[in-house]
């Protein structure tokens, strides 16, 4: 199954462990402007300026920047600003942090995976899998960056399978053995630390135990691709394996946060006077409370029975959703190509009822993005809608995180989840190592 090998990872020379957060910034992906602005202000080498380099106005295409990032690598290398390890090794990254129990209460939580290079296949071979879709643009973005770096800057968060709970022993075995490499709080309180070991022992275990596993791909979909398509255009066998951090799927640490919904009124599609009757002929729609934060918490928690929770703006009350005959119905007649228990995922009831059947918009990324803001946090969803402008959203579908047992499941069944289905929390950042083969640029 997964071929796995240790690298010589580059690193951030750093003074002592704790200034490791300097150097360190979120995945490209989840930065914006302002984001981007204030790590650039953080540290004069945050690795921000390789993974998202801030456009200039004398840029004419979009590789200029990536050209800039090259250059800073190149030039922190020369100057050993960042160092690469004397010797093979697999990398431990470690990531505390605080997520709510079934009381709602924030309970301590730990997540620990292991960094290697993994041989780039084919997602057909089923070693790697993906559990949902790629843009062009993103991958593009990226293939410029490894043109002008020659390096893997971010990580791509893979899941092995491990039902027998093995690799995630091993891994917490390597973790407790290994010499703490650097360490660092994050602004949402969440500690990551990195683990070096170059014992060859313990890495050949890890190999071992990775080729009987395979991996699927929890974030960086577009960064997997984008190598693959690399090795291949340059038919270089130092670019056959890229980085990755592999988590076990019996990590009692993985957390999967759901993608709330709010749905916005627009002069797209068809314009629905009152959306609650409009969701009658596809559910069963039951009054809950009147609309809040904490009704709808404890209307999705262990203590309540909602199924799917609507809030609706003009009434200003939440409500559970059953899918009634009429929806099963519909559901039924839609989207052959998927299966019964796709198109049943609660994202999928929302995309194909609501935004489909009920709104008569097209389920491309970009009617999706336009009509729906996705929200991870409950609290957060709630606030936002109390404080829209009168007749902003029609409301918000608030749901349960989907499994991870629903996503493998998903995927080795033939089918990717639908968009924005998983957030895997917290994210791997970029900068604790760097993978660059020892080569002269191509």
């Amino acid at each position: 199954m997964a071929e796995i090998k240790a690298f010589r990872g580059y690193r951030f020379s750093l003074g002592k462990p704790d200034d490791l957060g300097a150097y360190c910034a979120p995945p490209y992906d989840m930065l914006d402007d302002a984001m981007v602005d204030a790590l650039y202000g953080k540290h004069p080498n945050n690795v921000v300026r390789i993974t998202q380099n801030k456009r200039e106005a004398a840029d004419t295409v979009n590789k200029d920047r990536h050209v800039r990032a090259g250059k800073f690598l190149s030039d922190w290398i020369g100057a050993s600003v960042i160092k690469r390890d004397e010797a093979d090794s697999v990398y431990i990254y470690r990531q505390q942090f605080s997520a709510p129990g079934d009381d709602g209460r924030p309970v301590a939580r730990e997540r620990i995976g292991v960094c290697a290079l993994v041989k780039l296949v084919d997602f057909d071979e089923g070693i790697v899998l993906p559990h949902e879709y790629t843009l062009s643009g993103p991958k593009q973005d990226r293939y410029e960056l490894m043109e002008t770096t020659l390096a893997n800057t971010g990580q791509i968060f893979g899941l092995a399978a491990d039902d027998d709970g093995e690799l995630y022993k091993l891994i917490r075995s390597i973790m407790s053995s290994s010499p703490l490499a650097g360490s660092f709080v994050d602004e949402n309180d969440v500690a990551h630390s990195l683990y070096v070991c170059s014992d060859v022992g313990l890495i050949n275990l890890t190999k071992g135990m990775m080729s009987t596993r395979s991996i699927l791909i929890a974030d960086g979909h577009h960064r997997y691709e984008t190598a693959l398509r690399f090795y291949r255009d340059k038919g270089n066998e130092a670019f056959s394996h890229v980085m990755m951090t592999l988590v076990s799927m019996a990590d009692p640490g993985l957390i999967i946060r759901p993608f709330h919904r709010l749905v916005r009124r627009t002069d797209q599609g068809v314009s629905v006077g009152n959306m609650l009757d409009e969701l009658a002929k596809y559910f069963d729609v039951k009054r809950i409370d009147k609309a809040s934060a904490d009704g709808v918490y404890k209307a999705l928690s262990a203590r309540g029975s909602a199924e799917m929770v609507y809030w609706d703006c003009a009434s200003g009350d939440i409500y559970d959703l059953r899918l009634n005959d009429g929806g099963e119905t519909y559901l039924a007649g839609v989207m052959p190509e998927q299966s019964d228990k796709w198109k049943r995922l609660d994202v999928s009831k929302i995309n194909c009822v609501i935004i489909n059947g009920i709104l008569s918009l097209p389920l491309d990324g970009r009617v999706l993005h336009d009509i729906v803001h996705y929200v991870n946090d409950a609290v957060a969803g709630a606030e936002r809608l109390a404080a829209a402008e009168k007749g902003y959203y029609y409301g918000g579908f608030f749901i349960r995180p989907v499994s991870i047992g629903v996503v493998s499941d998903t995927v080795r069944g033939g089918e990717r989840m639908p968009q924005k289905s998983t957030n895997f929390y917290p994210k791997l950042y970029s900068g604790l190592v760097i993978n660059k083969p020892d080569l002269e640029p191509l």
